[in-house]
């Protein structure tokens, strides 16, 4: 033969089958997924091919998926979907819903903290303790941040570079933590990830000590 041909192997995909995210970074996108039914190597895992409808992965979260055959020979994890929430496999659910009980609680407590800020920073600009432009840019920023929500949970939703988590809490700081909120109760975004509530509820704080001082100073 005077010359051979490529031949492309194309993608071979089989049945579904269980398994569990071992790893999960957030930030970029992906992870891996190890079968529990046999000894494999890991499943690659893109949040393109998780199909919850806007809910992200989590370690230790039991799946049903596919496995495809790269054409470089490694295996990636296809039509992912939630088999089991991982809570159910960490912990004995309680017959009274506990856990929703206390998610309902922390709901409540934001908004109590959220109002509470609101009609104080409307008081201290009606006594004149603070200038009307504080007012003019908490509601701006609160805009900005809630907009930065809105554009990360789309990156993470299409597979996109995401905002970094810094650069939400740097909003967060600077006076956003109220659109911020919003944003985490309205689109159900950044509300699974305790290091990322415990950061934005220190921003919070930190906000509020900053104002809380700015007050104290003033005769």
């Amino acid at each position: 033969m005077s010359g051979s041909a490529v031949v492309q192997i194309p993608a071979v995909r089989d049945m579904q089958r269980l398994g569990r995210i071992v790893e999960w970074d957030d930030q970029r996108g992906f992870g891996f997924i190890v079968a529990l039914e046999q000894a494999h190597p890991r499943y690659f895992l893109h949040i393109r091919d998780y199909q919850q409808q806007g809910r992200r992965p989590e370690p230790g979260e039991l799946v049903k998926f596919s496995a495809q055959s790269q054409a470089d020979g490694k295996w990636r994890a296809v039509q992912v979907r939630r088999a089991a929430s991982p809570s159910a496999t960490h912990r004995p659910r309680s017959k009274h819903g506990n856990g929703n009980q206390r998610g309902h609680d922390r709901s409540l407590a934001g908004w109590m903290v959220l109002i509470t800020a609101l009609g104080g920073l409307a008081w201290a600009i009606h006594r004149q303790r603070l200038p009307l432009e504080a007012g003019m840019w908490a509601v701006t920023v609160s805009v900005i941040t809630y907009i930065a929500y809105a554009l990360d949970k789309h990156a993470a939703q299409s597979g996109r570079w995401r905002i970094a988590e810094n650069n939400l809490h740097l909003l967060e700081l600077l006076g956003g933590w109220p659109g911020a909120w919003i944003a985490q109760r309205l689109l159900r975004h950044k509300t699974l990830k305790p290091s990322y509530r415990r950061a934005f509820w220190s921003m919070v704080v930190l906000n509020l000590a900053m104002v809380a001082g700015w007050l104290l100073t003033q005769h």
